[in-house]
Parts: C-alpha cells; structure tokens; sequence
C-alpha cells in the first residue's frame, strides 16, 4: 500500500536527487537544465565559499558554473573544488536570473556567457591533470583570437599535434559536420540522378608502370598488392555490367614525398562515372550541376548556414562564395588555351601551352575570374577548364574531335585550386590497347592485374566518363 500523504497543502513534487530542492524552486530561480559540459579552466573559490568554474557546453557555449554551499549537494560541491581542464562534466541547475548572455569586454561573440547555479555535478571523466601545451582557439572570456588568417603556417602544425583537442573547438568541428553535410547532399543528389553505390576495393593488383613510386605497395602472402589510387577502374568495370551510373566515396592513397594543402597520402574521394547517350558534354554538365547543387544548398539550408557562422570565427571567408553562373545556369567554361591566354596576356605571366597549370597559376586565375576585371562571365569562385592537352592526361582518355590534339577533359577549379578532374574514357577495346600500348613506358593489356579491365571492354563497354571530386585537399 502507498504511503499516506500526511501534508495534504503540498502537491507531491519532484527534487533534484541529493539536494532535496524542488525543480520548481530551481525552476522560479531561472530555467531549468541539465547538460553535459568540459571544464574550460580550472576553478576558483569566492570569498562566500562558492566555487565558480567556467564550462563549456558541447555546442561552444559557454557557462559560468556556480556552486553555492547552501544549493549544491555536499559530494558536489567537493568535486567542483577539484575539477581540472577538460574534464568531462554533468550538470543540472537553472540559470540566474537576469544574468544571461552577458560578454565580456574585449570577448568575440564566442565569449557570451550563461550564468548557472548548479544544484548536482557529477565527473564522467577525469582529465589528466597536465595537458600538452596547445592553441586556446575556443574565444572564451578573456583569449586573446588569433590574428585573421594565421590559422594556417605553424599554428596549424601546433593544431595538427593536438588534433582531438581541436576538434573540440566549435569552429573546427563546424568544418567537419560541413564535410559531412557535403557528403550527404552529394549523396543525395546522386541518388535523384539514378547513380548506384558501388563499394570498390582499397587492395588493387595493378599499377601504372613508370608510377610505381606514386603507389603503396604491400606484401600479401608472397605477391604484391597496392593501396587503391583511384576507384575507376572499378567503377569502369561495373559500367560494363550495365550499371549505368555508379559512384563511390572511398579512401584513396598517394604516396607522396611531402604533405601540404595539395598533396596528402590519404584522402577522400567522390568519383562517378556513366553511360553517354550523346557526348563528352554530358559530364561537364553533371559536375556543374552537382557542385551548384552542393555550393546552393549550404547557402540555403539553415542548419549549413548556422554551421558556417561557427566556422567563421577563426575561418572568415567561410560562407563568402562568388557562384557566378551562364545563361543556362551552369559553371563558368573556357578552354586550357583560353586559360593561358588569360594568364600571359591579362596576367603578364610566362606560360606555355605545353605546360600544364602550376599551383601559383591556378592560383592566380582563381583571383582572376572572381574579379570585376573578367570578361569570362560573372565573378565566380569557381570555374571549369575544358581541352587539356593529351600529354598532359592519361592516355586512355578520348580524344577532342577538333582533331588539335587536345583531350576531352577538364578541372574544376574552386578558389584558386583544382578540386574536380573529369574526362570521357575510351571504350573501344581495340583504341584501348593501342593507348596502352603506346604509352610511354607501355602497360600489358594480357598481364594479370589488367585482364580483368580489359574484358570489360572486350564484352562490350558502353561509352563512358565522368570525374572525381577531391575532399580533404584545400
């Protein structure tokens, strides 16, 4: 049998456990909450007795934490007395009334503050009491931000060496739940497109001879494997299984000498490719209109453009994008010869058509087209070049039909760098041989690791190309 309520003026409610304080007591002092939180720094004790300790909630808020002897559980109140930075914190309580959102003179809009009596703490996970030295970016009370564009140079190789400690920083985690989000419009526009998800393998058997220093090799009970360069050749391979349209994001290794904003030995890939009904033209049109699609979508939705002001703080530029379109609504064109017009002429660069871009040249068409000054189109951010010259491509790619030994390929480039490279294939097996046989040094059509490749086109490969879009490189 229950328990007969011997004091029938007070209503049955509930407490917060350990303190005995009604929640509605708490709930007349301010709004109630309970949430998890790190301690932002260290905490310090008030002439009163009342510990006060900065946290900081999950989301980059920030809350000045008080813990009054009188209105905090007695194994709390100890526990906050000791609390170190990082540790990670549950807290329930309710705000001060009148004393929400204030800042501090000289903070960032990053440094407004809640203040909170806490009514129960509890530690989920102690920090080590000495943390590796690293950059304080969160723009809590009193930090000093770093200097516009210094998030880069040897702030960021400090960054890298505390990369989880970073990644606590809301405007870095921004970066990655915009990354994210990439990944899931992408995924989603490719699905309303008819494309198909096919898985290929991060193991390969073959190699591009004369680039076997670009590949990872590993042993594999006593034959030779490789770290997957590009997924092409696989997806080309279910093309031929009449797939249609078929894509992967996958991983994908480069080894190379050195690592910067454009070469990494590891990194994320889109690539896609598809059956042609008419021309090469049909790609170009499928990467415009993705990375429209993709560029429209973060500046429409709010939960990307809320993501974006976070990443402004130590990422100004982040959100300022100039998306200057056609007639028909597509990415901005012109050719590799119209490129280098632009940069010896417009530009007073030396640079021959022989060459393919350097960083520094890419760079500077970048600010180029995105200026007032370009007779191209509207000022854009990003761009197509289209007609590489065949040297410069692999040798598998179709020809230009202006028979000026040109290739039916492109890049997109987006702020000053190459993040797309697309082409039509050949998917004639007899071309195909020819091209790999007269590549310099030549590939074995018959060899093992090609077989496989080759009778894909032997069955019958319907014409095919499409591109892949770089994510991770900036």
């Amino acid at each position: 049998m229950a328990p007969e309520n011997l004091d029938q003026g007070q209503p049955n409610v509930p407490s917060l456990a350990g303190t005995g304080i009604p929640t509605t007591d708490l709930a007349q002092r301010g709004v109630y909450d309970s949430f998890d939180a790190r301690v932002h720094s260290e905490p310090a004790i008030e002439p009163d007795m009342t510990v006060m300790v900065l946290l900081r909630r999950l989301d980059g808020q920030f809350i000045r934490a008080f813990l009054e002897p009188s209105s905090t559980d007695a194994s709390s109140y100890r526990s906050a007395q000791h609390l170190r930075a990082e540790s990670l914190v549950y807290v329930s309580g309710s705000t001060m009334a009148n004393q929400n959102h204030q800042s501090d003179s000289g903070g960032t809009a990053a440094s407004e503050v809640t203040s909170f009596r806490v009514a129960e703490l509890r530690v989920r996970s102690h920090a080590k009491a000495v943390l590796p030295k690293h950059p304080r970016l969160h723009g809590a009370p009193g930090e000093v931000p770093p200097p516009a564009g210094s998030v880069g140079g040897e702030l960021l190789h400090e960054r890298l060496d505390n990369r989880l400690l970073d990644a606590r920083v809301t405007a870095t985690a921004a970066i990655f739940k915009l990354s994210s989000g990439v990944h899931e419009l992408a995924v989603e526009y490719l699905a309303a497109h008819g494309f198909c998800h096919v898985p290929t393998p991060a193991l390969v058997a073959y190699e591009f001879p004369g680039e076997e220093d670009d590949l990872f090799s590993v042993s594999y009970f006593g034959k030779t494997a490789r770290l997957a360069p590009t997924g092409e050749v696989h997806l080309g391979m279910a093309l031929s299984a009449d797939l249609g349209r078929v894509y992967d994001f996958h991983t994908v290794f480069r080894r190379e000498p050195g690592s910067d904003g454009r070469h990494l030995t590891e990194f994320t890939m889109l690539e896609l490719v598809f059956s042609l009904q008419r021309d090469w033209t049909e790609i170009l049109d499928m990467a415009s209109d993705l990375i429209v699609s993709l560029i429209q979508s973060l500046q429409k939705y709010d939960k990307y453009l809320e993501l974006t002001r976070t990443a402004q703080r130590l990422y100004p530029l982040a959100g300022k994008f100039k998306l200057g379109l056609d007639h028909h609504g597509k990415l901005v064109r012109l050719t590799f010869k119209e490129a280098k017009e632009i940069l010896r002429t417009s530009l007073g660069r030396q640079s021959n058509d022989d060459d393919d871009f350097t960083r520094e040249e890419e760079a500077a068409l970048g600010r180029f087209l995105s200026s007032n000054e370009s007779y191209i189109g509207h000022p854009t951010d990003v761009f197509i070049v289209t007609h590489f010259p065949r040297h410069l491509r692999p040798c598998n790619i179709y020809p230009s039909e202006d028979g000026d030994n040109t290739s039916q390929s492109f890049d997109v480039i987006l702020r000053g760098q190459e993040i797309v490279t697309g082409c039509r294939l050949l998917h004639s097996y007899e071309e195909l041989r020819s091209a790999f046989t007269a590549r310099v040094p030549p590939i074995d059509a018959d060899s093992a690791e090609w077989r496989p490749y080759m009778v894909a086109h032997e069955i019958g490969m319907p014409p095919w190309g499409g591109f892949g879009r770089h994510f991770g490189l900036a």
